[in-house]
């Protein structure tokens, strides 16, 4: 699904993002990379919290 929005961001931030982008990569592309790259690093950062607290629950199966 395709969704027209205009989403405002300084200069600075736009040619960032365009540093980041692969060639011949889309800005939905790379906003998209980028969102999936953060959310793994999330899951990344909060696995390794719950080790080293070792604070496990018990999942009922």
């Amino acid at each position: 699904m395709s969704v027209a929005e205009n989403i405002s961001v300084s200069e600075e931030t736009y040619n960032q993002i365009l540093d980041l982008r692969h060639p011949g990569e889309t800005l939905d592309e790379t906003l998209a990379r980028l969102v999936e790259k953060v959310k793994k690093q999330r899951l990344t950062d909060d696995i390794e919290e719950v080790m080293a607290t070792n604070e496990f629950v018990e999942l009922d199966l």
